[in-house]
């Protein structure tokens, strides 16, 4: 996963750390010295790195966490990386146990500390793609979005949420759903994340399809991508995701 950070361009080149292996087989430090080394200024940082790294401390507790980000922040300055942001808060909106989505946002408050040592202002969300336990309700989901947008409003520096719809979202999986989503939830720190393989593999792909593709794909995703420039206002992209993908055999 390459991830380019949006504002005014020429854009910044970024890796996502998971890009370079994960992490029950490659440890953080040695993978942010091989983005360093493959010329890589900026990493986008995989939550479950963080964990992992955590984990030789002990149990991935908070303060352990804590601890694993600083040891990633002072790699990262090392080598002179700059952090671009931290993902995914995973299943976290349209909860119907609502107890649970209290414990999401107890966990947010240790991400905010997280973000803050690692020097970044962006927190990635992914769409939710639990099989049950949630809703589609958008009104529900859009509450969801604005608690945790003022939140980050209320933190110093304030931080930004990055929306992104995977193209498995169980509710959301089109970038039109995130975009209303965004549009309603119209906070200023609420944007998204636009990931090119998961704007194709709902559009264009099919994995059940012998040629793993839909009818008229090029035609769809052209459309597609032409319907998203004149819509998405490119203030609320926060990064783009530019990822490839194999047609597996199964």
């Amino acid at each position: 996963v390459l991830s380019f950070p949006i504002s005014i361009m020429p854009c910044k080149p970024a890796i996502a750390s998971m890009s370079v292996g994960r992490a029950w087989v490659h440890s953080l430090p040695e993978k942010l010295s091989q983005i360093a080394q493959a010329g890589f200024k900026g990493v986008e940082i995989f939550y479950e790195d963080l964990e992992y790294l955590a984990k030789e401390k002990g149990e991935p507790t908070e303060e352990n966490l804590l601890i694993a980000a600083r040891e990633t922040k002072d790699i990262c300055d090392r080598h002179g990386l700059e952090v671009i942001g931290l993902q995914p808060f995973l299943f976290y909106e349209g909860l119907l146990d609502r107890d649970v989505h209290q414990q999401k946002i107890a966990k947010l408050h240790t991400w905010f500390k997280i973000v803050k040592i690692l020097g970044t202002d962006i927190i990635q969300i992914p769409s939710n793609f639990q099989p049950d336990g949630i809703s589609g309700d958008l009104d529900l989901i859009v509450s969801d979005m604005i608690e945790v947008a003022d939140l980050g409003l209320q933190q110093e520096p304030p931080v930004r949420f990055a929306y992104e719809s995977l193209a498995w979202g169980t509710y959301v999986s089109t970038w039109n759903t995130m975009w209303e989503i965004i549009q309603r939830v119209d906070r200023p720190n609420f944007g998204c994340c636009l990931d090119t393989f998961n704007i194709a593999g709902r559009v264009w792909a099919d994995p059940a399809s012998p040629s793993g593709t839909v009818p008229d794909a090029d035609a769809l995703l052209a459309q597609s991508l032409d319907r998203l420039v004149k819509t998405i206002d490119v203030k609320k992209v926060f990064y783009v995701q530019v990822v490839d993908a194999e047609k597996m055999e199964q």
